[in-house]
């Protein structure tokens, strides 16, 4: 079986890559860090946080929130490393980044 192509370790990557690995799909995982920087990353770790370390809200009647449900439905790699990373946020969903980023 050819492996999917997946461009960017990013959450969006990060996640793709570890659901295709559940279903047993082969994926190659393409990043330019650490080969590449950018003023805003800090480290060479995937799904690195840069902007903030809020994933919005985690309120069950909120779009982010309905959004984080359906992720845990799908042993989702993203929201285990951010409950594992979580900070204090009120209704927000926020993380460690360096932690969060480790984690994934």
């Amino acid at each position: 079986m050819e492996p999917i192509c997946i461009i960017g370790g990013g959450l969006a990557g990060c996640e793709a890559a570890w659901q295709a690995a559940n279903l047993g799909v082969p994926a190659a995982l393409y990043e330019m860090r650490p080969a590449r920087t950018t003023p805003a990353h800090t480290t060479d770790w995937l799904a690195e946080l840069v902007c903030s370390n809020s994933l919005k809200s985690a309120s069950p009647t909120s779009a982010p929130g309905i959004l984080k449900e359906e992720l845990w439905l799908w042993d989702s790699v993203v929201m285990s490393a951010a409950e594992a990373t979580r900070i204090p946020a009120g209704q927000a969903l926020a993380v460690d980044r360096e932690r969060f980023a480790q984690a994934v």
